[in-house]
Parts: C-alpha cells; sequence; structure tokens
C-alpha cells in the first residue's frame, strides 16, 4: 500500500535521476522502465514539476469494488486503516489517491 514513506522514496529517486542521469539520451528511461516502447527524453523542468507536485500532494485512501474501477463511497481516508475500516464487503478494495493543492 502506497504511504508517505513511498513518496518520499520516489521523490528521492527522481533528484537522483534528476542530478545523475543524461537527460538527454532518449534511451534511458527504456532501459530502466523494461519498455523497449518507452522511449523519450525528460527535461530538467519536468522532473523538478514532478518533484513539486509530489512534495504537495496529500496522500488520501478510498474504498473501491472489487474490480477498482468505481469508488464505492465519496469519502476519502487519511489512513490506509480507515479506509479498511470503511470497507462493506471482503472484495471491496482500497484505492490511493493523490491530492493534489490547487494553483495559487
Amino acid at each position: 500500500m502506497l504511504q508517505r514513506q513511498e513518496i518520499m522514496l520516489i521523490r528521492a529517486a527522481l533528484q537522483f535521476w534528476y542530478e545523475e542521469m543524461d537527460l538527454e539520451d532518449a534511451n534511458l528511461l527504456a532501459i530502466y522502465a523494461s519498455d523497449p516502447s518507452a522511449n523519450q527524453k525528460w527535461e530538467q523542468e519536468d522532473i523538478q514539476r514532478l518533484r513539486t507536485q509530489l512534495l504537495a500532494a496529500r496522500l488520501r485512501y478510498a474504498v473501491c469494488q472489487h474490480d477498482a474501477t468505481c469508488v464505492k463511497s465519496p469519502r476519502l481516508f487519511i489512513t490506509p486503516e480507515a479506509g479498511n475500516q470503511a470497507k462493506t464487503d471482503d472484495s471491496d478494495q482500497l484505492g490511493v489517491v493523490l491530492v493534489t493543492k490547487p494553483p495559487v
């Protein structure tokens, strides 16, 4: 289950990518993503924008139907434990929601 610590790890990995990788190499992402079709170039601004969005995002949890195609309740929970307690069926799934702060 994605939690705040994992978001911090993703941000750190993005910073490493930004500082240490050759962003001019369009094949680099394909190698690390294990997807030969992922050939694309990331600009420094793209990486920093994503890091900023992750820093500002609030992590929430939602109760979803078993196939994860529909949210069962409009309520978002602050912790996975609270979301799990709100499940009404054993087949319910817990979804992770990143809520970004609106632009000022």
